[in-house]
């Protein structure tokens, strides 16, 4: 019996550097992209997130895909 993961949507979570505390700590924004098709490549999902951010002035501190879909027994 194997599970697998019938993906129903992805979506994209970015963290951004948008200056630092007292402290030295980095303050980060995130940004959430949605409607992303679940067959994306990681690599095509990466290029067009480094093209978008790349419109922005905040560096990027990391990328996030976020697969969400059911457990099924086949």
């Amino acid at each position: 019996m194997a599970i697998i993961l019938e993906k129903n949507f992805t979506r994209c979570q970015v963290s951004l550097q948008d200056g630092v505390d007292e402290q030295g700590n980095p303050l980060l924004v995130s940004r959430l992209f949605g409607r992303i098709h679940p067959d994306t490549t990681h690599q095509d999902l990466y290029d067009v997130v480094q093209s978008i951010m790349g419109l922005q002035e905040l560096p990027v501190r990391t990328i996030r895909r976020l697969d969400d879909g059911e457990l099924v027994v086949v």
